[in-house]
């Protein structure tokens, strides 16, 4: 009979502790709601955007660019939206674009919107996205300040 007891508060216990756990998961959920794969990005010089969220890019956001030219510390470039912007160039980077080829990208500041959250001075590099179907990438980095948490299944988690 006591041996019975003991199981029995132990089944309880243990039972107690997975409600709390999932309780705990719960909450976390819902304070830290995953990215969808697909996320609507708003820029101030571009208005709402999709972007394609790769955990498996360790280097900077990605925004599509073409005619890339720099001129007195700032970049000019066409990109999406039939949009010509020029911004200040923050610095270069060496990106690996796959089988050892190395590109060399600049990258500027934009003050960007998702869900209900502001990101002022987020950046990217800037590259030929021409043949993506999304023509922004969020890197890992970026990935880690909006939660770190991505529902593959799911798209605009965040509107």
């Amino acid at each position: 009979m006591q041996r019975h007891k003991k199981a029995n508060s132990r089944h309880k216990e243990q039972q107690r502790s997975i409600n709390n756990n999932v309780i705990s998961f719960k909450l976390f959920y819902e304070k830290n709601k995953p990215l969808g794969l697909i996320e609507t990005i708003t820029f101030e010089d571009l208005g709402p955007v999709e972007a394609k969220i790769d955990s498996g890019n360790g280097a900077y956001n990605v925004l599509h660019g073409l005619n890339i030219a720099e001129d007195n510390g700032h970049i000019t470039f066409d990109t999406i939206n039939n949009k010509s912007l020029k911004k200040k160039l923050e610095e270069y980077i060496d990106i690996n674009i796959g089988s050892g080829n190395i590109e060399k990208r600049p990258v500027v500041k934009f003050d960007i919107e998702i869900g209900d959250k502001k990101y002022p001075g987020t950046k990217f590099s800037i590259g030929d996205r021409e043949a993506n179907e999304y023509k922004i990438l969020v890197g890992k980095e970026f990935i880690e300040q909006l939660g770190g948490l991505i529902d593959v299944s799911a798209e605009n988690n965040l509107d």
